[in-house]
């Protein structure tokens, strides 16, 4: 009896070895070692070198604790993958607004200035690529007009953008940082939701004209684009909110109140606002 519960003991041990030795091997064959991607000394950093130039923007578009590890980091783009034309300029993109420093609030005259000529040099250097073309239009615009108050400089760049790339979209996120917009919700109802209701860089143009532009013909020029080929964009709202708040535009922007509201496309924020002021006069 004894030798046959010693049997049971030893049966049920080494059962137990063989699935645990079993379960052992089978995770270890699981185990793969993560490829490690090759570190390359570029201008004095140690910048990871990835396989495509998209992870490589990817990359230098992450945080940095210095600043100049960052500007390294889009530059290495520029030395490896120079054929990559579109990733290649939006890095250009990027290191011309990292001449306004951290912060734009706090930039100088200098800083402008490098800005407005790194932004100017990638319109010269990527002619083809309206992505990358339209955004350094945005951003020469937006340094006149909003930085430098120097509005008359930067208007003729919001023209452009609305003359030579009426249809590109913006895409999901603001333009660029500090620019807040009330994107519009989805059309309710029958209504089906239109491609019209998308963002283009051109509509946000012509609100920043309607905006910055002293001359009233000029300003109604840039309302009447918008109504003609953006009415269903929140600028157009935003548009006919800025004309409301000055009096001397309400006998321009009165009629197309009820238009717009009527179209469904503004958030319920924004037509209130517009409903709103209208209703003071």
């Amino acid at each position: 009896m004894k030798k046959f519960f010693a049997i049971i003991v030893i049966l049920i041990l080494f059962t137990a070895f063989i699935v645990l030795n079993g379960c052992n091997n089978e995770s270890t064959s699981l185990l793969f070692p993560k490829p490690e991607l090759p570190v390359v000394l570029f201008q004095g950093f140690n910048i990871p070198q990835f396989p495509t130039a998209q992870g490589q923007l990817n990359y230098a578009k992450s945080g940095f604790p210095d600043a100049n590890q960052k500007r390294t980091a889009f530059e290495f783009i520029f030395h490896i993958f120079p054929k990559e034309r579109e990733e290649c300029g939006e890095a250009a993109l990027y290191l011309a607004y990292m001449n306004l420093g951290l912060d734009y609030r706090f930039a100088t005259k200098k800083d402008f200035t490098n800005a407005i000529l790194a932004y100017r040099d990638v319109i010269k250097t990527y002619k083809g690529y309206p992505q990358i073309l339209v955004k350094a239009n945005w951003y020469l615009g937006w340094i006149y007009c909003d930085l430098l108050k120097e509005k008359k400089a930067g208007i003729p760049y919001y023209w452009q953008i609305v003359k030579t790339y009426p249809n590109i979209e913006m895409g999901i996120s603001s333009p660029v940082p500090w620019v807040s917009l009330v994107y519009p919700i989805t059309p309710k109802g029958a209504q089906p939701a239109k491609k019209k209701t998308k963002t283009q860089w051109a509509s946000v143009s012509l609100l920043e004209i309607v905006r910055h532009a002293t001359d009233k013909i000029e300003v109604y020029r840039a309302f009447d684009l918008l109504w003609e080929n953006y009415q269903y964009s929140v600028s157009t709202g935003l548009a006919i909110k800025l004309l409301l708040k000055n009096e001397n535009h309400l006998q321009k922007v009165l009629p197309y109140i009820k238009k717009y509201v009527d179209l469904n496309v503004a958030n319920t924020y924004l037509a209130k606002e517009i409903q709103d002021s209208a209703r003071e006069y």
